[in-house]
């Protein structure tokens, strides 16, 4: 019997302060970077990496996404105190992962990007404070029929309701779903 065969993950040299493994079931690997205050993506993974686990960082404003982002099945960027993610950084985002998790973070507005039609990336958007005013009226509409938002039964207003002329419809004072 092969004793090495029994283990499904093998340890592997890896970033400063994160965890990498080669999963040998999945004959991919992990990159394990949660609670390490990073303040930005690495710019560098290691080849056959499928998931990345971002948890608990401190990413504050993602404005840019390395170049050489390679493409990924899972990005955990949950709970990174992420407040707003630019339009470019969120491009490259939707186009390298099949798999995002955005929710935990202080995100009060996301781009219209995520409405485009060819995105096909599983998205998580929960248990942020989002603004719930005119300019965000397309994500309401848009959440109503959304097969890629898997959480969006938890997206809720941070402010508690729509506010503007332009809510023509009106909520009572229980938590508001968007």
């Amino acid at each position: 019997m092969c004793i090495l065969c029994l283990f499904s993950a093998q340890p592997l040299p890896c970033l400063s302060g994160c965890l990498c493994y080669y999963s040998v079931d999945h004959q991919a690997n992990t990159v394990n970077c949660s609670y390490n205050n990073m303040t930005t993506l690495p710019a560098k993974l290691l080849p056959r990496t499928e998931l990345l686990i971002m948890t608990g960082n401190n990413l504050g404003n993602l404005d840019s996404v390395p170049e050489n982002f390679p493409k990924i099945n899972v990005l955990y960027l949950n709970k990174s105190s992420i407040k707003t993610i630019s339009d470019g950084a969120l491009k490259i985002l939707l186009n390298k992962t099949e798999n995002l998790y955005l929710s935990n973070n202080n995100l009060k507005e996301i781009s219209s990007l995520l409405q485009a039609e060819n995105v096909r990336t599983n998205l998580w958007l929960s248990e942020n404070p989002y603004n719930c005013n005119c300019d965000m009226m397309w994500m309401r509409d848009w959440l109503l029929n959304a097969t890629i938002v898997k959480d969006k039964g938890n997206v809720t207003c941070g402010g508690g309701e729509w506010q503007g002329k332009c809510c023509k419809i009106s909520f009572n004072k229980t938590p508001y779903v968007l």
